[in-house]
């Protein structure tokens, strides 16, 4: 499914310069031809004609503060912008007029030539005391702090003219400024004669412009951008697989006219193209039924028209709507944009002061760009699930629109809504359910940044290998990523019963069916070992994806990225008297350790060296079938009885004591690692760093252990599958020598690279240390003494 961008143009594609120019030009004449308003009594009134005295002159009249403050302020239009401009400048100077003067310009018609000239007599009378004061009269700034406009933004700002009006000039004034307004029009048709110049506005009007010589600033247009980067722009977001559409304030000929001439208008799909044309054809449309409603910016209809074509009636506004992003530079276009349901992306290159800037930041846009040059970068990245995987728990709206529009353009899946379920288990992956044509469905994806091979969901291996598995409906893979859509399930996931027993949160199973579920389930796992259990050689035990979670991680990219250059502060007050408060990775690698005055005979770095040539996939090995990663995240409990497994993102043919060690390290141990705020709350941890002759080394102590629930497991999984996996690989005789380091050196991937300990903005410092603690300790000894925790009984364990 192509998903559609939908662009504003001025601001964005094309410059608005040309139309900031005919706005100060339209003022400008209103000003002082005698014509209009006359307000220093000229005799005559001759246009400019060139590009610089244009530019010079409008900005003179109209600064260009002015007009980025109205765009700040969701006054999208150019037509609007010079609008708000003219009103209340015509408002200031009837304030001049004494009030006796202001009986005889009742009713107030400024669109009217018997009245522009009641009004010009008025100011006459007036002149000698108007004229010094003219000048700081005409940018004073427009009255937008005034009590009329309060909480004001967008078209409505427009509409409280005729309040503000009223309190200044003492009178009632109704329909006289705002934005339906004959006034509005008849600024509108002087503004179209300075744009278009006499020659264009006499072909497209039918008749010339009351002032004749005017060059038309749609002449002096350029660029925003250089075409050729445009062009290589959308071109590549169209290679993407994405439609371009565009809503824009411009009329259609206005739109189309500077897109023909950068060679940019054929890369728009003319489908989905909103001008001003369609604006006013269904305001008018509206107003036949009653209805007085304004759908410019940052009303959400010209999105919604560009999207589909839908009309302007509430009923159809509401209509559901395909995930679509917007693209613009002003507050109007984020707030309709928003309001049309879809991502929004802000340019600054529109936003050229800090106070445009500061308001268009307000408006919360999704993503910010410099300019649509970025664009095609950032989509890429915005789309890429581990991108929403990180959102999830920074800002989970956000990151539901983007799986949203993932699901549309990556899957051609049209969804009512997604629901994202940010769970602390989800460290490398997220889940939630989604509505599509009434049902729903469960979907959970699992990212692997710096992957080395792909991995696969082998659900079907593991059904028919003999585990209660949630069969997927949809499985998609890409290098380092995947989807699985899932029908709904509605049994509650181990992992939050677990969390509710050990913080002793209202749970709705009891401990004791907790233990009895991971009972049977080892029980199970035994069974399906001895069923599936056959040799591998090296060959093709290397191609099992469980070496992503070990091996991999150590040697493919995980381990230098998080670790590698990077120094680990020291808790306070470690390091005083040394004058040291943090170290270095690298340093860390050769110390010694000490934790809670137990000597560890490895340093870290001698554990990683032993590590990536212990674990290395190329082993022949006795192997089963076995999901990899079934730890409780990944487990529904069914009927309050059996383990319901799901999300086997590294299932496959390995070895079984690498099967159980994901399980066994998250299950029991890791509570730190999904709850780290909350556990450094409790957590008592010194570390010491001390030198001497034989070189530094570490003297840790903490407080840390695994709640009784989970100790209870711990016993359960040793008594239940442990000790008899051991006795039948020796049966076997596939037990390795060495299997106690084995399973320690897999046990210390768990804590070191499963999260990277140094990300400050979620681990505290006592909670990276906690990790690196539990690495060096289990590298060491695993689950020392593993002899004497085996030899015992289960109720004995701890």
């Amino acid at each position: 499914m192509k998903t559609l961008i939908v662009f504003d143009l001025d601001g964005v594609i094309t410059s608005e310069d040309a139309y900031w120019d005919a706005a100060g030009l339209t003022l400008h004449e209103l000003l002082f031809s005698p014509r209009y308003w006359n307000v220093t009594g000229q005799s005559g009134y001759e246009p400019v004609s060139g590009a610089e005295e244009s530019r010079r002159l409008s900005r003179a009249t109209l600064p260009e503060e002015e007009i980025l403050l109205y765009k700040a302020l969701a006054i999208n239009s150019n037509w609007d912008t010079c609008y708000a401009a003219v009103c209340w400048r015509l408002i200031a100077l009837l304030e001049q007029v004494l009030p006796s003067a202001r009986e005889l310009l009742l009713p107030l018609r400024p669109w009217e030539e018997e009245w522009l000239t009641r009004l010009r007599s008025a100011l006459a009378a007036r002149r000698a005391a108007l004229q010094p004061q003219l000048a700081t009269l005409l940018v004073a700034g427009p009255p937008f702090a005034e009590a009329p406009f309060a909480e004001a933004v967008g078209l409505d700002l427009l509409n409280r003219y005729d309040a503000y009006a009223s309190a200044r000039l003492g009178l009632q004034i109704e329909g006289v400024f705002s934005r339906l307004s004959p006034f509005w029009d008849f600024c509108r048709a002087l503004f179209q004669e300075w744009y278009l110049g006499e020659e264009l506005y006499s072909r497209t009007y039918g008749h010339p412009p009351r002032q004749a010589g005017k060059p038309g600033c749609i002449h002096f247009e350029r660029p925003l951008l250089p075409p050729e980067a445009l062009r290589e722009t959308l071109d590549a977001l169209r290679a993407a697989g994405y439609v371009l559409g565009l809503a824009t304030g411009r009329s259609y000929q206005e739109a189309v006219l500077p897109l023909q001439a950068y060679d940019l208008l054929s890369r728009f799909d003319p489908g989905h193209l909103c001008t001003y044309d369609a604006v006013e054809a269904a305001e008018a449309e509206l107003r036949r039924a009653g209805d007085r409603t304004l759908l410019s910016k940052p009303h959400p209809f010209q999105f919604l028209y560009a999207l589909d074509r839908r009309g302007p009636q509430a009923s159809e506004l509401a209509r559901s709507r395909p995930p679509f992003i917007v693209v613009g530079d002003s507050s109007g276009d984020m707030l309709g944009g928003r309001a049309a349901g879809a991502l929004t992306v802000a340019t600054l290159s529109g936003a050229r002061s800090e106070e445009a800037r500061r308001r268009l930041l307000a408006c919360a846009p999704d993503f910010v760009i410099e300019d649509v040059r970025r664009l095609p970068s950032l989509l890429t990245e915005v789309e890429r699930l581990e991108t929403i995987q990180r959102l999830q728990f920074e800002d989970r709206a956000k990151a539901e629109r983007l799986l949203r529009l993932w699901f549309a353009h990556q899957l051609d899946v049209l969804t009512e809504q997604v629901t994202l379920t940010p769970r602390p288990v989800s460290l490398n992956s997220f889940n939630g359910t989604y509505e599509r044509d009434g049902e729903r469905y469960f979907f959970k994806t699992h990212v692997e940044e710096q992957s080395a091979l792909s991995e696969y969901y082998h659900a079907e291996l593991l059904h028919e290998a003999g585990y209660n598995m949630v069969l997927p409906l949809h499985v998609v893979r890409q290098e380092g990523r995947q989807m699985v859509i899932y029908p709904l399930v509605e049994w509650p996931v181990m992992f939050d019963l677990m969390r509710a027993a050990e913080t002793g949160a209202p749970c709705p199973v009891p401990a004791e069916t907790l233990v009895a579920a991971e009972r049977r389930a080892c029980q199970r796992l035994l069974e399906i070992y001895r069923t599936t259990g056959r040799l591998s050689d090296a060959d093709e035990h290397a191609t099992a994806p469980v070496h992503q979670l070990f091996w991999h991680r150590l040697t493919g990219g995980r381990l230098t990225s998080f670790y590698r250059g990077q120094s680990i502060p020291l808790p306070a007050p470690a390091g005083a008297g040394v004058g040291q408060s943090e170290i270095r990775f690298d340093d860390l690698l050769r110390c010694r350790w000490v934790v809670n005055g137990e000597p560890q005979p490895r340093t870290l770095g001698q554990l990683l060296e032993e590590a990536q040539e212990r674990l290395h996939p190329r082993q022949a090995a006795l192997t089963i079938i076995g999901h990899g990663d079934a730890h409780f995240g990944n487990v529904f409990l069914e009927h309050e009885r059996d383990y319901l497994y799901f999300d086997p993102a590294f299932a496959g043919r390995h070895a079984a004591l690498l099967d159980i060690v994901k399980p066994l390290y998250h299950n029991v141990f890791a509570s730190w690692m999904y709850f780290p705020q909350e556990t450094a709350q409790t957590l008592t941890l010194r570390v010491t760093l001390h030198r001497g002759v034989g070189g530094a080394w570490l003297e840790v102590t903490h407080t840390y252990q695994p709640a009784p629930i989970r100790q209870a497991i711990l016993a359960t999984k040793l008594q239940n599958l442990l000790r008899p996996l051991l006795s039948w690989l020796k049966e076997e005789r596939a037990l390795p020598a060495d299997w106690e380091r084995l399973l320690a050196l897999a046990l210390l991937c768990c804590p070191l690279l499963t999260i990277n300990l140094l990300d400050r903005g979620r681990i505290p410092v006592a909670i990276c240390w906690l990790g690196l603690t539990q690495a060096v300790t289990l590298g060491n000894a695993g689950l020392q003494p593993w002899q004497g925790l085996l030899e015992r009984p289960a109720e004995e364990a701890f």
